[in-house]
């Protein structure tokens, strides 16, 4: 009977081995349940992750075409000012030459002016003369 104790004897390591082999792939088995447990996990929080950042994209697309309008309207305000100045220079120029204008012919008044006081003067004198010869009073 050695031959059957000898068989029984390797039945029984056999038994041994896949017991031990059954309690390694049971380890693997909830090991790979833990895994794919995280891989759920993880790819629940990528979803979560690619709509924040398609949300955010649609925010800074937002944001950037809000940019543009206030580009454009910065741009269009600018405009606006410096037509505005050159307005305001024409006008300015306007004025200057309004100015010299009205001095060119202030001074013709005020040479006018002194011309018709040198002539009262002189008038003044002639009649002050007139007056005198009339009156005797000069010879």
């Amino acid at each position: 009977m050695p031959q059957t104790e000898e068989r029984i004897d390797a039945v029984e390591q056999e038994i041994t081995g896949i017991r031990s082999d059954v309690r390694l792939q049971n380890a693997m088995l909830i090991k790979c349940g833990e895994q794919m447990s995280d891989l759920r996990t993880g790819q629940h929080e990528l979803q979560k992750g690619q709509e924040e950042l398609r949300t955010i994209t649609a925010e800074l697309r937002t944001g950037q075409d809000e940019l543009r309008k206030g580009q454009d309207e910065l741009l269009a305000i600018t405009d606006e000012l410096r037509k505005g100045q050159d307005e305001l220079r024409a006008d300015t120029a306007a004025i200057r030459q309004t100015l010299e204008e009205f001095r060119s012919a202030f001074a013709v008044v005020l040479d006018e002016i002194r011309i018709q006081k040198a002539w009262r003067e002189e008038f003044s004198d002639k009649v002050a003369r007139v007056i005198a010869k009339s009156e005797g009073l000069e010879a």
